[in-house]
Parts: C-alpha cells; structure tokens; sequence
C-alpha cells in the first residue's frame, strides 16, 4: 500500500527541498503538507496543500471532516515545523516547539493506519556542553545558548516519553547551509546573515577558539537523509545525527574559505580592505555587543542583534558523531557532500545573488 505522509513545515527550507523528493516516491501516493502562514509553492498532483496551524488544538485548525480524513490516510508524519529563531523569548519557542509537538502527537494517536513519525530536531540540544555528542545522548545539566536549544531539547524529553506508544525518530540536523549542487539557499537564516554582516564589515569578532569545530550540511543531503529515515528506514525509538561528523571546519578555516570566496567571486571586494572577524573570548564578545548596543548605529546594532543569539554556542566546542546515520546512509548509496566542496558554492549563491534579493546568479566568477 501507497503511504500517505503529513509534512509540517513544508515551507521551511528542508521541507521545500524534502516534499519533492517525497512526491517522486512510488511508493508515496499523496503528500498532505500543512502551511500557516506561507503558501506552499510546489507542483505535483501528489501534493494537497492544507491551512492549519500545531499550536491550535488536536484539529490543527482545519475542519472536521479534513482532519478525519487526515486520520484515516496518513501513514508517515514528518514533523519538520518549528519557531527557529534564536532570538525568540523561551514562552514564544515552547509554544510551537514544545506545545505544537504535543498538539501533534494527539492528532498522530488518532491515526490508525500510522507507522512512522520522523521528527526533526537539531543537533544543538546539546547546548553548552562540550566534547563528543553521540546520537542517543540527551539529558545534560550544561545550559543552552539560546531559548531554541532549550525548547527543542524539552521537545526530545517529551518524545521520548512517547517513544512506547507512538512509532517516533527523532532526526538532529546541523546547520544547514545550502545546495551542494548550485550553493542555491531557499530560506535565509541566521548563518547567511551571518557571512553577509562579515560581507559588509559588520561582523568584527565572533566569540570562540581558532580551532572550534563547525558543523554544516548542504540542504539536499539533509533532505535526502530525512526522506530515508523517514519513509525508507523507519526505526521508531531511535535518534540519528543528519551533520557533518568528521567533515567539518574550524571556525579558522571557515572563515579563511568565506574570504577566498567573497576575493574570488566578487574581486571588487578586494579594494575594500576588509580583514576578517576576530576570534575572541565570550566577555570580549559580549561586552563589544552591549556596547554596540548602547552606542552603536542602527546597521550595526541590527546585525549584532541577530548573531549574538547563536554565535555563542563557538564558545563550547563539541563534535556531533553520526556513525549510525553515515552507515545506513551509506548502504543505500547516500554519499555527504563534502563541506570543503560545497561551502565556497554556497557563498559564491549569497555573493551573486546579493542574498537572493535578486533571485538569480549575477554572472560569474569575474563578476
């Protein structure tokens, strides 16, 4: 039997690239993707765009009659829709994050038919601690960057509880950054406006170590990964790591390839002069950003604004073990993109598209 999925989130930038692939299943005949405040945008019979909401009640905000039919079809949710923004109050993250999961999982007990709940999660539950993060470990006492971490590691806790009575996986993704392919990013986050402020010299020091460790992953794995474990592979009670693993940067070297990039891409840049963020302690750091606060302009302010909220988690340097991921992964062919290949792509899509305010690529590398 065809398997029908529920896609919260599908406007996110996983969920734009995870529904196609879905979409391209035999073995998936109707995809139900869930849509609060931005429309989905794809195109495939397959597809039936639903208005609902996870904070709104067992129903999700759609009809009766919708939400039985929903009940009755569905056999895979992937629950992907989040507050992700870090700089969002605790109360305002818990509310979609913590409370939506619970809504969720009321309606996904009403399913009869159901045999798999992927959701996603992020690697960075693990908050402030240090050292080797395995995919099974959860609890810890060591504090969290931001309210986002916080909300999604209750969230865990709560799945967990869960885990005996519903099929639930929990997925943890880095930090996503883009295509592997084209470097193309379909949503802007905190990490991109992060390279556009070191861009425009609006980023003079980050906290951290030069050989703090930096975990990203190109969109299309990630998406790849989830569709795997979600529909392929389903494993309930079991948590994997969707990241880089082994492959990734230091901070250093991150920053080194950023410039090469922008001098390659944009050799205009150049004529600027302008050096690259300086690798500073948390104090340093947080006292630049209070007094940027306090006297800076409005430009300045606003770009620390928004980075001081993630850049932190530097401090606390960790690396993220995938080896269960990786190895199922692998047997079905599923390679990871090499960071080191399609990092300088990504920023050479945010230079020439100017952020993807002009929709497309500018020219190339001599533009």
């Amino acid at each position: 039997m065809a398997h029908t999925v529920l896609v919260t989130g599908a406007t996110g930038m996983i969920g734009q690239a995870l529904v196609p692939l879905l979409a391209r299943r035999n073995d998936v005949g109707a995809i139900f993707v869930l849509t609060h405040r931005r429309e989905y945008m794809g195109s495939s019979g397959k597809v039936m765009p639903v208005r609902g909401d996870i904070t709104a009640g067992p129903d999700l905000a759609m009809t009766r009659e919708l939400s039985r039919e929903i009940f009755d079809r569905t056999t895979v949710i992937i629950h992907a829709a989040a507050n992700t923004r870090f700089s969002a109050s605790l109360e305002e993250s818990r509310a979609v994050n913590l409370e939506g999961t619970k809504t969720l999982l009321t309606f996904a007990s009403h399913c009869p038919q159901l045999e798999a709940i992927a959701a996603l999660s992020t690697v960075h539950v693990a908050g402030k601690r240090t050292g080797t993060v395995c995919e099974e470990d959860l609890v810890h006492t060591a504090g969290f960057v931001n309210s986002y971490e916080q909300s999604k590691y209750e969230t865990e806790l709560l799945l967990r509880e869960h885990m005996s009575e519903l099929p639930i996986s929990v997925l943890r993704l880095s930090t996503v950054l883009g295509s592997s392919t084209t470097g193309e990013v379909s949503r802007m986050a905190a990490i991109h406006h992060a390279l556009r402020f070191y861009y425009n010299s609006l980023a003079p020091m980050i906290p951290g170590k030069p050989d703090s460790l930096v975990d990203v992953i190109a969109v299309d794995y990630a998406a790849a990964a989830v569709e795997h474990f979600a529909v392929e592979h389903l494993q309930a009670g079991r948590t994997f790591h969707i990241c880089g693993g082994e492959d990734v940067l230091t901070l250093a070297r991150l920053l080194e390839l950023t410039r090469e990039a922008f001098l390659r891409y944009r050799p205009s840049w150049r004529k600027r002069a302008i050096e690259m963020p300086a690798i500073v302690d948390l104090p340093t750091f947080e006292l630049f950003a209070r007094s940027v606060e306090e006297v800076g302009d409005n430009i300045l302010r606003g770009s620390v604004a928004i980075i001081k909220h993630f850049v932190p988690q530097l401090v606390y340097p960790k690396i993220f073990r995938d080896v269960e991921c990786t190895r199922s992964l692998q047997a079905k062919g599923l390679l990871k993109p090499s960071v080191l290949e399609f990092y300088p792509l990504v920023v050479r899509w945010l230079v020439e598209s100017g952020w993807g305010e002009r929709g497309t690529l500018a020219g190339g590398a001599g533009a």
